[in-house]
Formats: structure tokens, sequence, C-alpha cells
């Protein structure tokens, strides 16, 4: 969540952006609906990777130090990244240091290194530790687009649907975004909660990433907080989503499962170097 649309929290009807006010000795704190609902999907999402990596019998202490990591790398990611995307923007870091925010590629990228650097240290299998955890990312991530439809940031482009969303001092309505999202993440959460078959370690994790980008890409064009960044007519997530795509594309064919042929071709190779061995022994 960039700051700009930090700013627009609390304008939009249809919102909820403050969930509470805490009042203690005279003293009151408002809970914002946003920072309530990031909160429980980084519960959540903790809970359902420990439960399935207890069950495919993954260390307990292990698991806990590898996921403490990973949210830890996941928000400096989100926070570099925006950063990044702001200086292209500002030209300036002071400036876009100025502007924090949150962007979800980054989180992914950050979270995931993490995950694999720690799990590495705690001697777990690194490949089968990311496919374990994967569903808890997308259940996660919906619950921090509902927060972000409440708190009124990442907003849609005008519509007139019957379910779009009017904004106060605005004459028009909008797609609610967020809701577009949560909703595809529920269903990549379904998809990729199956139990896992005996396919190469890492590559249901990278489809997953593929999915997902696929999925940004699509939905970019009914956004409408350009704050982001357009370039060339693209938006920023469009230009990341569209290199995350070819590089897992390449990823999934170096993880391909091995073929008939391969096997032969290594049968062959194996059988070469016999040849060479016993010759070289003659």
């Amino acid at each position: 969540m960039h700051a700009d649309c930090r700013a627009a929290i609390g304008t939009r009807s249809g919102m909820h952006p403050k969930l509470t006010t805490l009042h203690f000795h005279g003293a009151s704190a408002p809970i914002g609906t946003y920072g309530a609902l990031l909160v429980l999907a980084l519960g959540v999402g903790a809970w359902l990777a420990m439960r399935r990596g207890l069950r495919a019998g993954l260390e307990e202490g292990a698991l806990i130090s590898s996921l403490a990591l990973a949210v830890a790398g996941g928000f400096v990611g989100a926070f570099a990244l925006s950063v990044g995307v702001r200086f292209v923007q500002l030209g300036s870091l002071p400036a876009a240091l100025a502007q924090p925010g949150i962007v979800f590629f980054g989180a992914l990228l950050g979270g995931a290194l993490a995950l694999a650097a720690a799990a590495r240290r705690c001697k777990l299998p690194v490949l089968v530790t990311l496919d374990v955890m994967l569903p808890a990312v997308p259940v996660a991530h919906a619950i921090g687009r509902v927060g972000c439809f409440f708190g009124g940031c990442c907003f849609g482009a005008p519509s007139e649907l019957p379910w779009a969303v009017h904004y106060p001092g605005e004459a028009i309505a909008r797609h609610p975004w967020p809701l577009y999202e949560a909703a595809l993440l529920c269903v990549l959460a379904v998809v990729f909660a199956r139990p896992l078959s005996r396919s190469v370690p890492g590559r249901r994790a990278v489809a997953y990433v593929m999915c997902y980008a696929a999925l940004r890409l699509l939905l970019e064009p009914l956004r409408g907080d350009v704050v982001r960044g357009v370039f060339w007519g693209i938006s920023t997530s469009q230009l990341i989503a569209a290199c995350v795509i070819a590089g897992c594309a390449y990823a999934l064919k170096k993880l391909r499962p091995a073929t008939l042929s391969d096997v032969r071709e290594s049968a062959a190779g194996r059988g070469s170097v016999t040849k060479s061995v016993r010759a070289s022994a003659g």
C-alpha cells in the first residue's frame, strides 16, 4: 500500500477503515481494519504453513525459525521494491524513502528467498518446504486484500457494473478490485492445496508464482490507482508480472520431470563412461 493510497483511507464509502478504538486510562488508540486484517493474515498463514509442514514430517523448531525469517524477508522485500518503484518515478532516493509502501511481488520474492535460506540453514529440504507451505500464501494474501478493500486503497477503475462501489466526492463508481483478487486467490488456494504428487520438488511453488503473475497481468487493467506507476501504457505490476512469468517458464523447463528420452540419454552417457574406463584400464 503506497503512501498516496494511505492518504485515501477513510475517504471512501462502502469501506470500514477503522475497526475499533481502544481506550486506556484516558488515552485512545484507533485500530485500523487494514492493520488488523494484516495481522490476521499473518497469523492464519503461519498456522496453515505450520500445520502442513508438520503433516509432511518437517521438524517443528526448524519450521518456526524458517517461517519467522520468511515473514521478515517478505516485509523487507515488499518495502525494498516499493522504494525502487518510487525511485524510478521520482528520480530521488530521499523522496522515495519519504513515501514508503509495500508491494506484494517484493514480499513474495523476499519471503521465498528468506524461507529458502532459513530452510537450508535448518537442514530442511528447501524445495519440498516451499511446496508444502505454498497454500498458506494465497490464503494470507486474500485476507490482506480484504484489508485493502476496507482500508480504501488499491481501488479499481471506473465501472458501471451493479457491484461497483461508490466513493464520496466522485460521480462515478469503481471496480472493487481488491475483492476480485481475493476471490481468485481463494481459487488458487484450493487448487494448490491438493495433496502433493510425485512431481519434481519446487515445480508446485514455481507454478503458483507463475499463476499469480498471470492473474495480476489480467487484473491490472481494472485498477484505478495510477500512483503505482505506468510506463508505456503498462503498470509497474504488469511489467514485473511479465518478467516473473518468463522466469517461471524457464524454471519449470529446468524442473520438468525426467522423460523416457532423458533416461535413455543418461543411460547412454553412463555406458560411454564405463566403456572409456574399461578401455583405459585395459
